[in-house]
C-alpha cells in the first residue's frame, strides 16, 4: 500500500474526484465514472465548498474520493503528453457542494432557523420553537437524500410524527407511523412537479403546528427506524421540537440549508461528518446497531465493514436480522439461529439475483450453510466488499431455481 500525504485530483471531463497519494502526480489515469484518461496534476486549491462536496459524497458512484487506486493506468513518461490540471470554474465549484437539488440557505442576519445543539453516539442534535412549523421553508429543508445512506435514488417520503403530541388512544400507533411510506418522491414531482410539497396531506392524528407536513426521504433499500427522530421538548413554558439525525454528512446539510453555514456549529459538524464516513458502524442509526449489539461484538484490532439486512424482515426490524462483515469474519443471524466464518479459512458466496430478490448462500467447510434474504442491491453490495477484502472466497452468480 502507498504512504505519503494524499492530493485530490479532478477529472476534467467530469469533475469526478478522487484522493491520491502525491507520488502519482505525472502520471496517467482513467476516470472510473466517465472513462476520461488524462495525466495527474496538481490539485486545485480546496475550498470549503469542496470540502462540504467530499462529506456529502453518499452514491455508490462517488466512493472513488474515499482513496481509490483502480483510476491507474501504468506510469507514462512521454513528455509531450499535456498535463492536464483540474479545473476550478463556477459550474464545478457548484456540482463539488451538494448536487443540484439542495442549494445552500444564505446566514439569515438573526442566525440559522434551527439552533445546533450536540452529536452524540444517536446523531447530531437540533432544536426550534415550534411555532416555526408554520414556515414551510424549514418543512421543506431536510435535503433529499436517503437519511441513511445519502443516495438520491428511488427516494421514499416519510414525515416526521412528534410522538409526544399524540393522543393517548393513538400512542400505540407511533411506530407504524414513524415507518408508514406518504409515496416516493419521483412520483410526487411527475405528478406536480415542483409543487409537490404543497400536495402532502397533514398527519391527521396530530394537533397544528405538529400536524403540518415535514417531509423528509429514506431509499427503498434502507430502513427509517432511528434514521430521524423527533421529540417535543418544554423550555421554561415554551415548546421547542427537537430532531436528531443519525448521519453527520445529512446533519451538516440540512443545518446548512437552514443558514448555519459560516457558523462555527456548522464546521463542528462537517469535520464530524468527515469522521464518521470513515467509520462504517457509526454510520448505521443507532437503533439498528443496538438491535445488532444484542448478537455482534466487534473484537479488539477488527473493522467493520458493513452491515446487510435480511430482506425477510421488514424495515422496522433493521439490525435484528442478517449479516455484519469485518475484515476478519462474517456473522449471521436469523431467528435463534448464529453462525460465524472466518475469512481467512475461505468458502464460497453464491447469488442467485432476480428481478427484484436475491438469495445469498454461504458456504464454509465444517460450518452450516447460510442463506441471507436480500435485495440485489444488497447482495450485489456484500460480493463487492467481500472481493475488495482479497480473500480466499469464491463469489459466484448462480441462475435462478426453476419454480
Amino acid at each position: 500500500m502507498e504512504s505519503g500525504e494524499l492530493i485530490v485530483i479532478v477529472c476534467p471531463s467530469c469533475s469526478q474526484k478522487y484522493r491520491v497519494p502525491e507520488s502519482r502526480i505525472g502520471q496517467r489515469a482513467m476516470c472510473k465514472k466517465c472513462g476520461q484518461r488524462f495525466r495527474i496534476a496538481m490539485e486545485a486549491p480546496i475550498d470549503e465548498d469542496t470540502l462540504f462536496g467530499w462529506v456529502m459524497e453518499g452514491d455508490p458512484g462517488s466512493q472513488s474520493v474515499a482513496g481509490s487506486t483502480a483510476i491507474f493506468d501504468s506510469p507514462v513518461s512521454d513528455a509531450r503528453e499535456t498535463t492536464i490540471p483540474a479545473p476550478e470554474t463556477p459550474a464545478n465549484k457548484s456540482r463539488a457542494r451538494t448536487g443540484k437539488a439542495d442549494a445552500a440557505a444564505p446566514v439569515a442576519a438573526a442566525g440559522p432557523r434551527v439552533h445546533f445543539d450536540r452529536i452524540d453516539e444517536i446523531g447530531a442534535y437540533f432544536e426550534f420553537p415550534a411555532e416555526r412549523l408554520t414556515q414551510a421553508d424549514l418543512r421543506k429543508s431536510f435535503p433529499q437524500r436517503c437519511a441513511c445512506c445519502l443516495t438520491r435514488k428511488h427516494l421514499l417520503v416519510h414525515l416526521l410524527i412528534w410522538g409526544d403530541k399524540l393522543p393517548g388512544k393513538d400512542a400505540l400507533k407511533l411506530r407504524e407511523a414513524e415507518v408508514k411510506t406518504v409515496r416516493s418522491l419521483s412520483s410526487l414531482m411527475s405528478a406536480y412537479a415542483e409543487s409537490w410539497f404543497e400536495k402532502l396531506d397533514p398527519v391527521s392524528m396530530l394537533p397544528p403546528p405538529f400536524s403540518l407536513p415535514f417531509p423528509y426521504f429514506v431509499c427503498r433499500e434502507c430502513g427509517s427506524v432511528g434514521a430521524v427522530t423527533c421529540h417535543v421538548l418544554d423550555h421554561d413554558g415554551r415548546e421547542f421540537c427537537q430532531l436528531a439525525l443519525s448521519n453527520l454528512s445529512l446533519a451538516a446539510e440540512f443545518y446548512r440549508n437552514n443558514g448555519g453555514r459560516g457558523t462555527a456549529a456548522y464546521d463542528k459538524l462537517v469535520e464530524a461528518a468527515r469522521e464518521q464516513k470513515d467509520n462504517q458502524w457509526s454510520s448505521l442509526p443507532f437503533a439498528v446497531r443496538a438491535k445488532i449489539s444484542h448478537w455482534f461484538t466487534l473484537q479488539n484490532g477488527e473493522t467493520f465493514k458493513g452491515y446487510f439486512a435480511d430482506a425477510d424482515f421488514s424495515r422496522s426490524e433493521s439490525g435484528a436480522a442478517g449479516l455484519v462483515l469485518t475484515d476478519r469474519r462474517m456473522v449471521y443471524k436469523k431467528y435463534t439461529a448464529i453462525r460465524e466464518y472466518d475469512l481467512a479459512t475461505g468458502g464460497a458466496v453464491d447469488i442467485e439475483t432476480g428481478p427484484s430478490a436475491a438469495m445469498v448462500e454461504i458456504t464454509q467447510t465444517d460450518q452450516r450453510t447460510a442463506v441471507l434474504a436480500a435485495t440485489p442491491v444488497v447482495a450485489q453490495t456484500l460480493a463487492q466488499s467481500l472481493n475488495a477484502l482479497r480473500l480466499p472466497w469464491a463469489i459466484r452468480t448462480v441462475k435462478p431455481r426453476a419454480k
